[in-house]
């Protein structure tokens, strides 16, 4: 019987709640406030900084300003607190129920990944908030083929030892590329390499992706022998952030084929490099 008229109890609060709502009166005597995030995502440059405005709104209007503290909220904020700053408060104008505060996002070693900041307001009496706000920052950085000239260093995933992969500029100025796999086919196949072509490098200065059309490559000898040529293909991606090449190449040959397939994992033919 206690249990019935408990249940019977909350349906009573919960109907009167719900009559409230739709009360005018009601709605504007609440003292509710909230953020509204309208671009959640902050873009920032590389070695920039980027301001971003906050609304927060209130269901009440008074005659004089109202100022609540600003909190973040650590669970939900990955960020570093030196790539971001927070005014402590927000004011809402007097006659008002909306007021800004202004987040300001930095490239302090920032990563390639995005990170989050989570936004309160802080708790008073007789005053109800809204959820956590969320926010992001990503760090954008405007690809120049220039900063991927040079000589690369790093090792191979395939273990074979450290890359050789050297890049320049065509008369056109488009990225070519050779030194590719080289250790693999010195190292761990034994081979000594008699030619080696500078194959051109498609880039899309947009997203950083690029592709090398399959082409003769390499010629080399086993024990004096001369070996079929391998025809070398690759794709990948330019970080313009960190100045990180991720190459992904297979090599095909008359007698074996794709050497990706013929090892079963792309791992071993992937470098991920960056220039000395």
């Amino acid at each position: 019987m206690k249990k019935l008229t408990y249940i019977l109890v909350l349906l009573t609060f919960g109907a009167f709640l719900n009559s409230c709502s739709d009360d005018p009166e009601f709605t504007k005597n609440l003292n509710f406030i909230s953020f509204e995030i309208q671009i959640p995502t902050i873009v920032v440059e590389k070695e920039g900084t980027t301001e971003a405005t906050v609304h927060v709104y209130s269901t009440q209007k008074t005659g004089s300003d109202r100022t609540f503290s600003v909190e973040v909220v650590e669970d939900a904020t990955t960020a570093n607190p030196e790539s971001y700053s927070i005014p402590a408060t927000v004011t809402i104008p007097a006659n008002s129920s909306v007021g800004t505060i202004t987040v300001t996002a930095v490239d302090n070693n920032l990563g390639e990944d995005p990170v989050t900041i989570g936004l309160q307001i802080a708790d008073e009496i007789g005053l109800f908030t809204g959820d956590p706000a969320e926010l992001t920052i990503q760090k954008h950085c405007e690809l120049d083929i220039n900063e991927f000239v040079g000589t690369y260093s790093g090792e191979t995933m395939g273990g074979w030892g450290s890359t050789n992969v050297v890049t320049s500029l065509d008369g056109d100025g488009n990225l070519q590329i050779t030194g590719v796999g080289v250790s693999f086919l010195t190292g761990y196949w034994g081979e000594e390499i008699v030619t080696m072509e500078t194959l051109p490098v498609d880039v899309d200065l947009e997203s950083g992706e690029f592709t090398i059309e399959e082409a003769a490559y390499i010629t080399t000898t086993w024990d004096g022998a001369p070996q079929p040529t391998y025809y070398l293909s690759a794709h990948g991606f330019l970080n313009a952030c960190s100045g990180t090449m991720y190459l992904y190449y297979d090599f095909n040959q008359a007698g074996v084929g794709s050497y990706v397939e013929y090892f079963g994992d792309q791992d071993y033919f992937t470098e991920i490099i960056s220039i000395e």
